[in-house]
């Protein structure tokens, strides 16, 4: 019903309800006195009502324009000894104006108040004592109250329209940080097949060819498919496929603890995935380890996932200011509800732990401390493969 309204032409839509207006405005007169000319009733009265009505017509073009117009004409018509000539459609048409009138909304309600107490004073009700000054004040106070009411409306909507701006840049901040993360995941993936392949035999390299080539066609897919969300539901949160084709470039991953599939919202399901995939990119940059270990474990309301390996990084290990992924990980994290830490592990390698909530009814709002998380320690990079083949050649 409403979208069909939406979908009327403007002017059609007013004009239609200015001319139902006044068929209200001429028809409750005839029904209520039971004659085909009550008292009252006349022509000019008619001709009055209509004028009255028939401003509504622009009301959402010209709100305040419609409002005075309407206003107007029954002023003309107390004055030419009227004074029940459709009042209550003028104050329909300010409290219209009041919600559709987008600068200095206070007029309106300035002006409906100046018109109620002109039409209250044209109508006797002149405050000679404090009973007629108790009328007049009750009517000014009851054509003012639909005013307000349109002001209140238009800003539970203009409040309504901020927060679904909100929604967008936050949409649009979480697929640029899940493009970052793909890209960089499959590009690292694929550089590290390179340089194997630089340094094998033809058949190696004829093999890391081919894996080039399926990494790059995944990157692409998953790339096109980010570009094209509008929400969480289509992204990827199978972990298995993930440690499958890590596999393949030459990082063996193993996987404990419960799936991502079953009882977990899906913007926590898609964090979750994203922040692993992170994660075990940043194995295959920095830690010099083949191999790696994900913990995904589920506690209550909260979804604990630890993602370790056995690296170069240690304990002393200087600290380093965090690198966009570790932030992108972090900010997924708390945009959540949840937290996320990462530093060297008490013996050697690298470890990340994030914990969510299974529900995220509780995300889109930092930490509940409102702290930022202690600051951590980023592994040493080791030399690159780049590097070392540089230095072999000029030795």
């Amino acid at each position: 019903m409403i979208k069909a309204w939406k979908a009327v032409p403007v002017l059609v839509g007013d004009g239609g309800l200015a001319v139902a207006l006044a068929l209200v405005t001429l028809g409750v007169p005839l029904l209520g006195s039971g004659t085909t000319n009550p008292n009252g009733f006349t022509p000019v009265w008619a001709v009055l009502a209509c004028a009255v009505c028939a401003p509504l017509t622009v009301r959402r073009r010209l709100p305040l324009t419609a409002a005075l117009a309407s206003g107007t004409a029954v002023l003309l018509a107390i004055i030419l000894g009227h004074p029940s000539v459709a009042t209550w459609v003028t104050v329909v048409a300010f409290a219209s104006a009041a919600y559709h009138r987008d600068r200095a909304r206070w007029l309106t309600a300035v002006l409906a108040a100046c018109w109620l107490v002109t039409a209250g004073l044209l109508t006797g009700d002149a405050p000679s004592d404090p009973s007629s000054l108790s009328r007049l004040a009750m009517s000014v106070f009851a054509g003012l109250a639909p005013v307000l009411l349109g002001h209140v409306l238009r800003l539970n909507q203009s409040r309504t329209q901020q927060l679904v701006l909100v929604e967008r840049a936050q949409e649009r901040t979480r697929i640029a940080r899940d493009v970052h993360d793909v890209v960089g995941h499959h590009l690292s993936a694929i550089r590290l097949q390179a340089v194997g392949a630089r340094r094998g035999t033809p058949a190696d390299a004829d093999q890391a060819l081919k894996t080039i080539a399926e990494i790059s066609a995944t990157a692409l897919g998953d790339t096109r498919r980010l570009l094209g969300l509008l929400r969480d539901d289509d992204g990827d949160t199978d972990l298995g496929s993930l440690a499958a084709r890590l596999s393949q470039q030459g990082l063996r991953v193993r996987l404990r603890g419960d799936s991502l599939l079953e009882g977990v919202a899906l913007r926590v399901r898609h964090a979750a995935y994203r922040i692993v995939q992170e994660s075990l990119t940043n194995v295959m940059r920095h830690s010099g380890s083949a191999q790696a270990t994900v913990r995904i474990e589920r506690s209550g309301h909260d979804l604990t996932i630890v993602v370790q390996d056995d690296g170069q990084a240690t304990p002393s290990s200087p600290a380093r200011p965090d690198g966009d992924g570790l932030r992108g990980m972090r900010e997924r994290a708390e945009l959540l509800g949840g937290t996320l830490t990462a530093g060297p592990r008490t013996s050697r390698g690298w470890q990340v732990t994030a914990r969510l909530p299974v529900d995220d009814s509780a995300g889109r709002t930092p930490t509940a401390t409102g702290a930022s998380p202690a600051p951590t320690a980023i592994r040493p990079k080791p030399r690159s493969a780049a590097g070392r083949d540089t230095q072999e050649a000029t030795s």
